[in-house]
């Protein structure tokens, strides 16, 4: 079992012996087809019997996967669930139910709980059927908004098709004013998209947006080299940020959104997005600065980089898109 701030993932293993209950052609095994056959009665099972509890309330349970394990010689069935807390985690109740009544009266539960580095542990049975877990790093408002605040700037940081997406619109630009339009037309359109598709306001399949993404940075590399102006880059990049903002609610989409801090935290992310942004243009824009005064920086810089961004992004088009 894993805590996190935003919720618990429980792994789950349940000796074959225990649940015969499910094994349809009563040969005393459990089988890849009664797994499937047997799905949604092993996940109402499951999840009826085991809950996890915050002030009395039950957590969100979704049921990951179920598949056919062993653990030391022992075959068996592993449940991957994921219980989504309604509040940063300070403390929770493991209430377990499951084959004692039913059964196997003898069934003992083992269980692990990690939080970062922190190891506890508990072992369920019929006279022990609950256990309270106290947090050894309560999760506090603060920390979570910082820990989402982070998180956008990793985002940013380590998502280098945006980065060269800013990097190639910033290539031709010459005055403080147009890179002001340029960043702030990209962090308007990018935060309009964020929270729509957040919220689940526009759903766009996210193979689409990964080679949209890949295909705006082709065409500012084509742009680049024909245009070779940046008076009107601010309206195209407005334009791309809005492909870019979905991406960006993609990524956050796996890393999910606390319940009772859902608005704070996706506007906190975009914080992050901006700051990591900020800092990559503040290092990146004096030394295009300083190379444009050179002659031969339209050809060396602004031609060959951007021929380089066009075969790059176009390698990335065609790899998400599954035809490389």
């Amino acid at each position: 079992m894993s805590v996190t701030a935003k919720g618990v993932d429980y792994e789950l293993f349940i000796p074959e012996n225990s649940l015969l209950m499910f094994d349809i052609d009563h040969d005393n095994k459990i089988t890849e087809r009664e797994l499937t056959d047997k799905h949604s009665e092993m996940t109402r099972y499951v999840t009826d019997r085991l809950r996890l509890e915050q002030d009395m309330e039950p957590m969100t349970v979704t049921m990951k996967s179920i598949h056919l394990d062993e653990k030391d010689t022992i075959p068996g069935v592993s449940f991957s669930l994921n219980y989504d807390a309604f509040k940063p985690i300070q403390r929770f109740i493991i209430d377990y139910n499951l084959l004692f009544d039913d059964a196997d009266p003898a069934h003992l539960n083992f269980v692990l709980i990690t939080e970062g580095d922190d190891i506890d542990q508990a072992v369920l049975d019929s006279a022990h059927r609950s256990y309270h877990y106290e947090s050894f790093h309560p999760a506090t408002p603060g920390t979570v908004l910082w820990n989402f605040f982070m998180l956008g700037v990793e985002h940013i940081l380590t998502g280098y098709d945006h980065l060269l997406f800013l990097f190639s619109q910033l290539l031709i630009a010459v005055r403080t004013a147009e890179i002001v339009k340029i960043v702030t037309a990209f962090t308007i359109a990018h935060s309009i998209t964020l929270l729509l598709a957040a919220t689940g306001i526009i759903r766009l399949p996210g193979t689409w947006v990964e080679v949209g993404i890949a295909l705006t940075i082709c065409y500012v590399a084509i742009e680049n080299i024909v245009v070779k102006t940046s008076r009107f880059r601010w309206l195209l990049t407005f334009a791309f940020g809005l492909i870019h903002g979905i991406g960006f609610a993609g990524a956050l989409g796996e890393i999910g959104l606390p319940q009772s801090y859902f608005l704070g935290s996706l506007l906190i992310f975009n914080l992050g997005v901006e700051a990591g942004q900020l800092a990559i243009v503040v290092l990146v824009l004096p030394l295009l600065v300083r190379l444009q005064r050179f002659g031969w920086y339209g050809k060396a810089v602004i031609i060959g980089g951007s021929v380089l961004i066009f075969v790059l992004a176009a390698k990335w088009a065609l790899e998400r898109a599954g035809l490389l």
